[in-house]
C-alpha cells in the first residue's frame, strides 16, 4: 500500500462478511507432535509444469512455474505442506506496535533461531497498518486488532498453515492453536472459485494503487487442494480478479491478497537451505528489491519458510502459547523420532530460472 489510508465502503466492506459464528483465538498448547509423518513417508515427488527449487530426502520442498492470466506472466511459488514449515515477521515500522514482537519474529530473519532448520524461502507479507485491512497477531503480540469477515492465514507452533475467514465456524480448526494470524482484506478465492468481493466493480476495496491506477502489481498467497502454500505475483499492472485467476491457475483454492504497488511485492527463494545470509536463486521477475532484506531487516512484514529435518517422525516445533500474560517467544526445537544434530537437509536440486 501506499502511505495513504486506504477507505472501505460501508457497501464495499458489506461484501467481505462471509460468517457463521464467531471464532475464538485459542491460546492452547500445541502439542509436540510431528503431524508432517503422521501420515505417511511418501516422498514428495516433482509435478509437470512446476520446476524444483529445493529438495531432501523427505522429497520437493519449494517448487515454482510461471502462470499466465490475460496476457500476464506471474510467478507461483509453491510450499510443500510436508517437507516445509512457515513462520511470520514484523517490518521494523509497520505494523506500529512491531517492537513488541520477540527477536524470533523481528525484522529480519532470526538466524539464531531459524538458521538451524535451514531457509527455503522469503516473500512479502500484507498491507501497512494504516491501510486498516485486518489484524495481526504474533506470539501472543496483538499488534493489530482481528478483524471478522476477513481472510487469515493461521500458524502454528509447528509452522504448519491453515487459511479461511476470520468469524467462520470451524477457523481456526479446534486444537490448532495459533501462534500467529495475518488478515488482509475480504476473501479472494473460495472452493476454487474467485469470491463476489473480487468481482466489485469498486477496484479500490482491494487497495490504494499509486496514482490511482488500478493496474498494479499484485501479490498473493492460496492454499491448494493437498494443504500447500502457493505465493502468486506479479510486477505488470493487473486487477485483483486477475490476480485471483492466476492463484487458481496454480492450484489455489482458497486464497487472499497480500501486498501490492511495484514497491512492496518481493520473493526470494534458495535452492539449498540457508543457515546463514547468502543468495537467493528464484526471484519474482522485476522486483525492485533483492529479497537478502528479509535477512537483514526490512520495514514492511514478511513470512520465512523453513526446511523440515531430513528424516520422517522428526520436525521442527516451537513451544506454542499459554494464557499467561506477554509476548511468549516461539523459539524451535527438534521434536519427534529419529532426530539428529544434523537438523537440516542439503538441497538435492539445482534450479534453472524459467523466462
Amino acid at each position: 500500500m501506499t502511505q495513504r489510508q486506504q477507505r472501505f465502503s460501508a457497501l464495499g466492506f458489506a461484501l467481505a462478511i462471509v460468517l457463521s459464528g464467531v471464532a475464538a483465538f485459542s491460546w492452547a498448547p500445541v502439542s509436540n507432535a510431528s503431524p508432517h509423518a503422521a501420515s505417511s513417508t511418501i516422498r514428495e515427488r516433482p509435478q509437470a509444469l512446476w520446476r524444483v527449487v529445493s529438495s531432501s530426502p523427505r522429497g520437493v520442498m519449494v517448487d515454482y512455474r510461471n502462470v499466465k492470466v490475460d496476457g500476464v506472466v506471474f510467478r507461483a511459488l509453491r510450499l510443500r505442506a510436508r517437507t516445509t514449515l512457515l513462520r511470520w515477521h514484523v517490518g521494523a515500522g509497520d505494523p506500529n506496535a512491531w517492537r513488541s514482537a520477540p527477536a524470533d519474529a523481528g525484522s529480519s530473519i532470526d538466524w539464531a533461531n531459524e538458521g538451524p532448520a535451514g531457509v527455503v524461502a522469503a516473500f512479502n507479507g500484507a498491507f501497512k497498518q494504516a491501510a486498516n485491512a485486518g489484524g495481526a497477531v504474533v506470539d501472543h503480540v496483538v499488534l493489530e486488532p482481528m478483524r471478522r469477515g476477513y481472510m487469515t492465514l493461521a500458524l502454528n507452533n509447528a509452522g504448519h498453515w491453515e487459511m479461511g475467514v476470520w468469524g467462520a465456524k470451524g477457523f481456526p480448526t479446534p486444537g490448532f492453536g495459533a501462534i500467529a494470524l495475518r488478515q488482509n482484506l475480504a476473501p479472494l478465492v473460495q472452493s476454487g472459485h474467485l469470491t463476489s468481493p473480487a468481482l466489485t466493480s469498486n477496484w479500490k476495496f482491494w487497495g490504494d494503487p499509486i496514482n490511482e491506477n488500478p493496474l498494479t502489481a499484485r501479490s498473493g498467497l492460496g492454499v491448494d487442494a493437498q494443504g500447500n502454500l502457493i505465493y502468486v505475483a506479479t510486477m505488470t499492472g493487473v486487477l485483483a480478479p486477475t490476480l485471483g485467476k492466476a492463484l487458481i491457475g496454480a492450484g489455489a483454492i482458497t486464497a487472499m491478497q497480500l501486498d501490492i504497488n511495484p514497491f512492496w511485492p518481493t520473493l526470494g527463494a534458495a535452492a539449498t537451505p540457508l543457515h546463514r545470509p547468502g543468495a537467493f536463486s528464484v526471484f519474482l521477475p522485476g522486483e525492485l528489491h533483492n529479497p537478502a532484506m528479509y535477512q537483514t531487516g526490512w520495514e514492511r512484514d514478511f513470512f520465512v519458510a523453513l526446511a523440515e529435518p531430513a528424516t520422517w517422525g522428526c520436525s521442527w516445533a516451537s513451544p506454542g502459547l499459554t494464557a499467561r500474560p506477554g509476548a511468549q517467544p516461539q523459539l524451535l526445537a527438534l521434536r519427534g523420532t529419529n532426530c539428529s544434530s544434523s537438523s537440516s537437509p542439503s538441497s538435492t536440486s539445482t534450479t534453472s530460472a524459467l523466462p
